[in-house]
């Protein structure tokens, strides 16, 4: 089976040895994405609400150039460095995700990188 890199600069290109995402078969696996702009490289740094919409944008942008759409997100992993976003994250998931309900999972982690409040890793599948 061929596996094929993912790039687009609809979301924030790799700062490290990685792909933004890779395709398997009609599988998507999307790395871990951090709130920052595409292109700019702008580090999303407000609240926990801010920070979660714009990975979501991100991981939403990877998904697209790779064939998927919202509807065909499947799994969702999600890391957090408090438990007490959870809420905040919850609500803004569920207004970004709508009707859409992929499988979940919410870690709570020390710390991530930059300082960042959330990172979110995605398996969603070809349209």
């Amino acid at each position: 089976m061929t596996i094929t890199n993912v790039t687009t600069y609809d979301a924030p290109l790799p700062g490290g040895h990685y792909s933004q995402a890779v395709v398997s078969g009609n599988l998507i696996f999307v790395s871990g994405q951090l709130p920052m702009i595409p292109l700019t490289g702008e580090k999303i740094t407000g609240g926990i609400g801010d920070q979660t919409l714009q990975v979501l944008r991100n991981v939403l942008s990877i998904v697209k150039a790779a064939g998927g759409d919202l509807t065909s997100i499947a799994r969702t992993t999600i890391y957090t460095s408090d438990a007490k976003h959870w809420e905040e994250i919850n609500r803004v998931y569920a207004d970004f995700f709508g009707s859409v309900h992929p499988a979940r999972s919410i870690i709570t982690v020390a710390a991530l990188h930059h300082g960042f409040l959330v990172e979110i890793e995605a398996v969603a599948f070809v349209k």
